[in-house]
């Protein structure tokens, strides 16, 4: 890709939320620093995703049989600039192989089709029209300032409920060493901060040191190739984390305050088999730590507690996720509910 300035991909991970695919969507055709390409990465949806997208003329009709990887590519003119085009790429996937696995995915093709820099999110996160254009410039005065190689993040806040200050995803607080202080498990809030007001003092320059990943992500392509891709063996929950905490000797990271995206309450707030996936993970996330094993026997008991609040059927899955976790057993687990 010969072009003079840098350019940027977005990487957009989908299964069954066409409506929210499609809200999604509509927040990058209207940023107001255009996009060079969106990857849509379709982990096998089954309620019309592609019927929807063709229908708003985003994408051509995919070809190709269901048990293989399908793409379909489209240039599509940016409202406002009828001049200007980006290339839609949708790539639907045989199975659903989780965020970890779309993200993988996502950033391998974008990565190798040349693109400077990737924009990572979910199907479910809405962009403010300038968050694209906030993060550009202030990736241009980071490299006028010669600074350290670096990711950032656009801050995520809650949009449901919306107050301007509940954040979506918590923004760690980090030791003097850099490994997080607490908070093994998001709803232990220990340094782990879910309102903006609480580490407003902390934000210079307009950038908190310290970012929640693949959640309005803006990162080189550098990294993906030094650093390598997220663990798609993770199928959900803590890819993001292993792969921040390999880079993080690497590249500083901040969330850039004034560039906004907003997402529903997460999930990981509700006890269902997600969790399973969450504590097994979070196992090889804390290999990145110190005191691993320290860290390993505390979350043990936090998951041994957290399953006996949910009866036998809670224990028996927190068990399973534990022994995984600690023998390093990872893939998605098919008899789990999906």
């Amino acid at each position: 890709m010969q072009q003079d300035r840098e350019t940027i991909a977005a990487v957009v991970v989908t299964y069954n939320r066409k409506n929210l695919l499609g809200q999604c969507l509509d927040s990058l055709f209207g940023q107001t620093q255009p996009l060079d390409a969106i990857y849509i990465i379709d982990n096998c949806s089954t309620d019309g995703t592609p019927d929807l997208l063709h229908a708003r003329g985003w994408i051509a009709t995919p070809e190709g049989r269901d048990d293989e990887v399908v793409e379909a590519i489209r240039p599509v003119a940016v409202p406002g600039s009828p001049n200007r085009r980006l290339e839609v790429h949708y790539v639907r996937l045989p199975e659903n192989t989780g965020g970890a696995g779309g993200f993988h995915e996502g950033m391998k093709r974008a990565t190798e089709a040349g693109f400077d820099w990737l924009w990572l999110m979910d199907d479910d996160l809405q962009a403010a029209s300038e968050a694209l254009e906030v993060l550009v410039r202030k990736k241009t005065a980071l490299q006028e300032a010669h600074a350290e190689p670096f990711f950032l993040n656009s801050l995520a806040l809650l949009s449901d409920p919306f107050d301007g200050d509940a954040l979506a995803f918590p923004l760690q607080e980090l030791s003097a060493v850099r490994d997080p202080k607490t908070g093994i498990h998001p709803v232990i809030r220990g340094a782990c901060h879910w309102r903006f007001s609480e580490v407003r003092d902390q934000v210079k320059d307009g950038l908190y040191r310290w970012a929640c990943l693949f959640n309005g992500t803006f990162l080189p392509a550098r990294a993906v190739r030094e650093v390598g891709l997220p663990n798609r063996d993770f199928f959900i929950w803590g890819d993001e984390r292993d792969f921040q905490w390999r880079a993080a000797r690497r590249f500083d990271q901040y969330t850039v305050v004034d560039s906004k995206v907003f997402h529903p309450l997460a999930h990981v707030m509700r006890f269902d088999w997600r969790q399973y996936y969450f504590i097994r993970n979070s196992f090889l996330v804390n290999r990145h730590f110190r005191h691993p094993t320290l860290r390993n026997l505390r979350l043990i008991l936090l998951s041994l507690g957290l399953g006996l609040r949910h009866g036998r059927a809670g224990l028996t899955l927190m068990l399973r996720a534990i022994r995984d976790g600690w023998t390093g057993r990872l893939g998605k687990r098919d008899d789990l509910t999906s």
